[in-house]
Order: structure tokens, then sequence, then C-alpha cells
């Protein structure tokens, strides 16, 4: 599987949200209860910017708007992965030498996982593309449960139970740690 054109549907996904935010609802709480809407994207950012470093060498000049910072940086990333053997390149995760497709493969969950935290913090019905959503299910599903993915200090919160007939948003969202009925404080 390529994930490069998931990596690019997820991305348009959660630029449009991102593009969509006054500068106002850069300070709206998210489901990441650390994180304001402005946090999450500098994550977004630091995390385009540390994989481009140690894939290429070096990083697009910092923008001061983090929203633009979210555009420059993940353009900078699609082009660099244009090349195709940089997919193979080895790249070190948690602890673990695995290739700079898997490094992909973990921003481009990241990604779609904190689309849906900006849009409900904006007070919107995130729908995610459900076989994006699916896609990134199965590849999270293989991580192991040693205690460095999930739980306090793991890349996400601990896993939330959620019932078989679930759709594939639900899935996502449990196995990160969400629940579908966060609602951005004062609302209901």
């Amino acid at each position: 599987m390529d994930v490069r054109p998931l990596y690019r549907r997820a991305t348009d996904h959660t630029g449009h949200l991102i593009d969509a935010l006054s500068d106002d609802q850069l300070n709206l709480l998210t489901p990441c209860s650390q994180w304001r809407v402005r946090e999450v994207i500098a994550h977004l950012v630091d995390n385009r910017n540390r994989l481009l470093n140690n894939l290429t060498g070096g990083t697009p000049a910092p923008e001061a708007d983090l929203r633009t910072g979210f555009r420059t940086t993940t353009e900078a990333l699609i082009t660099a992965f244009a090349d195709d053997a940089l997919l193979e390149t080895p790249y070190e995760l948690l602890g673990t030498q695995y290739n700079a497709a898997t490094a992909l493969f973990v921003d481009f969950a990241d990604t779609l996982v904190h689309g849906w935290d900006i849009g409900v913090a904006m007070g919107r019905d995130v729908e995610l593309p459900e076989d994006l959503a699916a896609v990134a299910v199965k590849g999270i599903s293989r991580w192991p449960e040693d205690g460095t993915i999930w739980g306090p200090g793991g890349l996400f919160g601990e896993k939330l139970p959620v019932s078989e007939d679930a759709s594939p948003q639900e899935r996502l969202l449990a196995i990160t740690g969400r629940s579908p009925q966060w609602t951005p404080v004062g609302t209901s």
C-alpha cells in the first residue's frame, strides 16, 4: 500500500479545517486535554519538520502563522516523498528501526485524528473519510501494547471501549483515546 495518496487526502481534509479557523478559534479547547487548537497545529507542524529534517536534512523557513506553516510543511513533505527511494530510508520511531513509509503512515493517522480534534473544537460535526479511518485503524492496531503508544506518556490516550458494529471513525477515535461525544466547553 502506498501511503502517499492517503496522506495527501488526510492533509487536505485537515487542512480545510485549519484554513477555516479564525484567529480567535486558535485558542479553543480540544479533546487533547493539554492542548488548544494552536498547540495541535504546532504539533502537526513540528512532526513534519522533524520528519523532513531527519530524512532530508532541512525544513522550510518557519511561518509566522501556524495555518500557513501547516500548509508549507505539508507541501514540503509531499514533495520530498515524491522520490520513491525515500520511502525505504531507515527511520527510527519509538526506539525501533522502521522505514520512512512507516513514519509517513504515523503522520497520516495523526493528521487525520487531529483534524477531528480541530473540527470538533470548532463545534463542527466532523465526518472523516471512512476509507481513511479504516486504514488508520488497521495500521494503528498493529502497534505493540507495551506502554509507549497508549496511556500516560504514550502517543495516544488510553484506548476506549467501542462496540462491535462501530464505524471506522468511531473505532479510530476509540483506539486513540477520544470520545465521539466530546463537545467543546460550554456546549451541549
